[in-house]
């Protein structure tokens, strides 16, 4: 997978909410109770897959080493699910996990397309 990614001009301002996206992860994942609610059988399904989908979207954008990203982010999705085990309240899933490893995977090969670009896009509109 060859890293073709943009330099963008405000590559800091990209790591720096990269990072906050990783960071309110890493808390929905361990807080003793859920920020985030929704009904319906699947419906965490969708926050898992949604936030590991945004984050490896957002870093594929600008990150010379998406393999490596692809790698970290994996891992995160897997450990995470592991560790809460460690907190009374939340409960280990292998459908979370899975869900996880797909948002990751799937904007990965998605990314090649028009959300490659976005960031791009974004500055270019601020320097009008």
């Amino acid at each position: 997978m060859a890293s073709q990614t943009l330099e963008l001009r405000w590559n800091k301002l990209w790591h720096l909410i990269g990072a906050m996206m990783v960071v309110f992860i890493v808390y929905t994942a361990l807080a003793p109770h859920p920020m985030l609610t929704m009904s319906g059988k699947w419906s965490d399904k969708i926050y898992h897959f949604s936030g590991y989908f945004g984050v490896m979207a957002w870093y594929a954008q600008f990150v010379k080493q998406r393999v490596m990203t692809i790698i970290l982010l994996l891992l995160l999705g897997i450990s995470l699910e592991f560790a809460q085990m460690l907190v009374n309240t939340r409960s280990f899933e292998w459908a979370d996990m899975l869900a996880n490893v797909s948002g990751v995977v799937i904007a990965a090969i998605l990314i090649r397309g028009v959300l490659a670009k976005l960031l791009c896009f974004v500055e270019g509109w601020f320097r009008k």
